[in-house]
């Protein structure tokens, strides 16, 4: 499920490690919180889906109030030589190379939560009217499915090519694609061990 509003986003970090919250900190441009990696989701299935080839990107909403074109290489081109082991070519114009069930799928702005199956659904989606922050949904979807999805924040982004845009768009799509997945199934913990 991807988390939205910000009271969501207090109680992601109020669980996180100190850890992981000094990273956050230095990094300071944005802010992304990966959700949980649905047991279907291994490289091999994004090299699959996406490699050597033109990887389709979905855009619902518009941050800045620019022309579509815009929007999208402000958000594609950060995205390139983001998973690891897969060359992809992420764009919102793909040609017939593109795996027509896999897709990356962003929403800006979503007016209410919305769980990562709505995300990757293809319906509609209702987002805000511009504005300097930015809340940021992303999926990895398979069909009508996420197979990993992410939840990212910017305060106060002066417009598409602003560098923290672009950090943001990068650190998405990096939470996306994760390099290691932990199975819970094969961990133990407790006096049950």
């Amino acid at each position: 499920m991807v988390m939205t509003g910000s009271w969501r986003r207090h109680r992601a970090v109020n669980r996180m490690s100190p850890g992981v919250l000094l990273l956050l900190l230095a990094a300071c441009d944005s802010r992304v919180v990966p959700s949980e990696v649905m047991p279907a989701y291994s490289q091999a299935e994004a090299a699959y889906g996406l490699g050597n080839r033109d990887a389709r990107v979905v855009i619902h909403g518009d941050p800045f109030g620019v022309p579509g074109a815009v929007l999208g290489k402000a958000v594609t081109d950060p995205m390139q030589n983001r998973v690891m082991g897969v060359v992809t070519n992420f764009t919102t114009a793909p040609n017939d190379t593109a795996h027509p069930d896999y897709r990356v799928t962003f929403v800006f702005n979503p007016v209410r939560a919305l769980l990562s199956s709505s995300v990757c659904g293809g319906g509609p989606v209702e987002t805000k009217p511009p504005q300097p922050d930015i809340e940021v949904l992303g999926a990895f979807c398979r069909g009508g499915g996420a197979l990993t999805s992410a939840t990212g924040w910017l305060d106060d982004a002066e417009g598409p090519a602003d560098r923290s845009f672009r950090t943001l768009m990068g650190d998405m799509t990096s939470a996306l694609f994760p390099t290691t997945v932990s199975d819970s199934r094969d961990s133990c913990s407790g006096a049950d061990c």
